[in-house]
């Protein structure tokens, strides 16, 4: 069984006809329970619709309201439920007719008393055209929405059958036949049963409106609009003559013979007329179709010269574009959307990732590995945020595993029937290399221009140093000579001999001092190596095993995170010599000192960290010259304030820093950063 769809109108004409049938049989069945002659009949000379007959009428009735408003299994149980109920009473009640019985349900509910034929043997039994009818109905309600052709077919022919005799029923009591005249077929169908399954069949035939006859008079072709138009006009033009005749032959104007001739003449006039209507329509809607196909041609060539013009264009914009397509030296790739298979590349792209035209075209980027998966799926998800890529940088391979640095952008293309992705690629490469080589230049001209600034402030305190560290022996040395000249006596001269002595030596040991720290700054280049830090610090140990044992010095070393540089060796121990050689120097009275050296390497960069338990720093007031010259900032008899300017200086002159966390009483941590190009 099929859906039945049916729009709006339609609903409500089923919906209506059912109801109409249903309280048709209402209707008579109250006039049969409360013998209500008009209910039965319509008029009282006329032949009664039976009980049994206003039933199948409800029955039916329920059964077509549930076949076009409901489509759940239930209801369509239930519509063939009906269907069964009260085509199985029509076919009992035919039978009798047929095989001359009684099955005792022709009386079943109530006793008909108003036979109005005479000669009938059977009060209350459905005439046999009324069950036939309901026959037909059953089957042809039962099939109307069948999936095969074939059963729709068979329904809508039983539905035209019903029609024709109600059709025939009708013409009867219009034109007031008497009984005894009538065909006995049709001489007991009520007038009221007949106006309902007039209607009932013409109405239920809409359901399937392209079969039978009905799809004569529905459709929408010029035959189908000719046949709206001549049938309704030739049935009432026959009905009318018909009528005329019969009726002059009845006041005895005219014989039956010349009624006949009548009859027939007026027939051909009035279907004379009606061709002649019938001729007009057709030879308008010929006029119509004619300049419908005037017009078609007429479209029809201007669409011609539209397409031609639109063709020439289209190839003129290809050629434009298969000119800037292979010729740009901007590398474009159109791609599908749905497998990222490559259509087609142009020579610039080709070139760029040194692929053949045939080992490209069938691919997609991920086969070749152009894109890595993160690149990929960064720009899908761009794709389907924003619809399109704008300047994004990315990084392609090509063939031989050369890396692309490039710029992307793509949109989607759509024709119509597939998606394709348009990309435009630019490399970058060569600037990107000459961007990097500027960074790398740049970030080694910082480095140049610290160190120079470094060494400009080193120079400055070099002058400073200089200048008051030599001024005092060259006075000194004024004034002994002038004494050596004003002296009398050979004691007072030897005296001031031995002075002349004592400064000098002072004065050499300046100098001395003086050279070496230009030496450090001035040996850069000192040769590298790579030096163990525990070897470094063994020799160290070594150095020092007299302070150590003598001040019960305690020294923990933890190298496991860095345990080897690359570092000139004479820095390494001079450095690790002066730092631990303080701690032993500057330790504190009332503990044995405890000192603890560690490396590390922090995201490339190696440390060295010495940490004490003695004096301290006072930094609140001696940061600032904490690294200076001949600063000392305890008392102690071999205290020169060489030893950490030194160091800083080693430390400085190869690209590393120095700094220094220090509480008075409590200790000192100096941590070495070391340059981690030194690594």
């Amino acid at each position: 069984m099929i859906v039945i769809h049916q729009n709006r109108k339609r609903s409500v004409l089923f919906a209506s006809t059912g109801f109409f049938v249903i309280s048709l049989g209402i209707a008579a069945l109250i006039g049969w329970l409360l013998n209500v002659g008009v209910l039965k009949s319509v008029f009282s000379a006329y032949v009664t619709m039976k009980f049994n007959t206003s039933l199948c009428f409800i029955i039916s009735g329920l059964s077509f309201l549930l076949l076009t408003r409901y489509n759940d299994s239930f209801s369509k149980s239930l519509m063939r439920l009906l269907l069964f109920c009260f085509g199985a009473v029509a076919l009992v009640s035919f039978s009798q007719d047929i095989f001359h019985y009684s099955a005792g349900i022709d009386q079943l509910f109530i006793t008909d008393h108003n036979l109005i034929v005479p000669g009938h043997l059977f009060p209350g039994r459905i005439s046999p055209s009324t069950a036939l009818c309901f026959i037909l109905l059953a089957i042809g309600l039962w099939n109307v929405g069948a999936k095969g052709i074939f059963y729709r077919n068979i329904a809508q022919y039983f539905l035209h059958a019903i029609t024709l005799i109600a059709f025939i029923s009708l013409i009867g009591y219009l034109f007031s036949v008497p009984y005894a005249l009538k065909f006995s077929f049709f001489s007991t169908m009520a007038l009221n049963t007949a106006i309902a399954f007039l209607l009932f069949s013409i109405v239920a035939s809409l359901i399937n409106d392209d079969l039978g006859f009905t799809g004569l008079y529905m459709g929408a072709g010029i035959g189908n609009i000719i046949a709206r138009k001549f049938f309704p006009g030739m049935i009432i033009a026959l009905l009318v003559l018909a009528y005329i005749s019969i009726e002059l032959e009845r006041a005895e104007y005219i014989s039956t013979e010349f009624g006949v001739i009548i009859t027939t003449a007026s027939f051909l006039i009035t279907g004379l007329f009606l061709t002649r209507s019938t001729v007009k329509e057709m030879n308008f809607l010929d006029l119509k179709r004619t300049e419908a196909e005037n017009e078609t041609r007429l479209l029809n060539k201007n669409l011609e010269k539209i397409i031609l013009q639109r063709t020439n264009d289209l190839k003129r914009s290809n050629a434009r574009f298969l000119t800037i397509f292979n010729a740009s030296p901007i590398c474009i790739a159109i791609a599908r959307t749905d497998n990222g298979e490559y259509e087609d590349v142009n020579p610039a792209l080709l070139e760029m990732l040194e692929f053949k035209r045939e080992e490209i075209i069938g691919h997609s980027a991920a086969d070749l590995s152009i894109i890595t998966a993160d690149y990929r799926q960064y720009f899908a998800d761009r794709m389907v945020d924003h619809g399109s890529i704008k300047n994004e940088d990315t990084i392609l391979k090509g063939k031989n595993g050369d890396i692309k640095h490039c710029i992307l952008s793509a949109e989607v293309l759509d024709d119509g029937n597939d998606k394709y992705l348009m990309s435009f690629v630019y490399d970058i490469t060569e600037r990107k290399i000459t961007e990097n080589n500027l960074q790398e230049t740049k970030k080694d001209l910082e480095i140049l221009a610290d160190k120079l600034t470094g060494q400009n402030k080193q120079l400055l305190s070099f002058a400073h140093i200089i200048s008051h560290n030599l001024r005092a022996p060259v006075s000194n040395l004024n004034l002994l000579v002038h004494f050596y000249k004003e002296s009398t006596t050979e004691l007072e001269k030897e005296e001031l001999w031995g002075n002349f002595d004592t400064v000098i030596g002072h004065l050499n040991s300046t100098l001395d001092e003086l050279l070496e720290t230009l030496k450090i700054q001035e040996d850069i280049a000192k040769e590298r190596e790579i030096l163990s830090f525990e070897k470094t610090f063994n020799s160290v140990k070594e150095t020092l095993i007299g302070q150590i044992k003598e001040t019960h010095a305690i020294i923990n070393v933890d190298f496991t995170k860095a345990q080897d540089i690359v570092y000139p060796k004479i820095y390494l121990e001079s450095i690790m010599l002066n730092l631990v050689s303080n701690a032993l120097k500057y330790k504190s009275p009332e503990r044995a000192p405890r000192i603890t050296i560690t490396s590390d390497n922090i995201n490339g960069e190696l440390m060295l960290s010495v940490q004490d338990n003695g004096l301290g720093i006072d930094l609140a007031r001696h940061s600032k010259n904490l690294f200076g010259l001949r600063q000392t900032f305890h008392r102690h008899s071999e205290a020169k304030g060489l030893g950490l300017f030194l160091t800083k200086t080693q430390v400085e002159t190869m690209g590393g820093e120095i700094s220094a966390e220090s509480e008075v009483d409590k200790g000192t941590i100096f941590k070495v950063k070391f340059n981690r190009n030194e690594e």
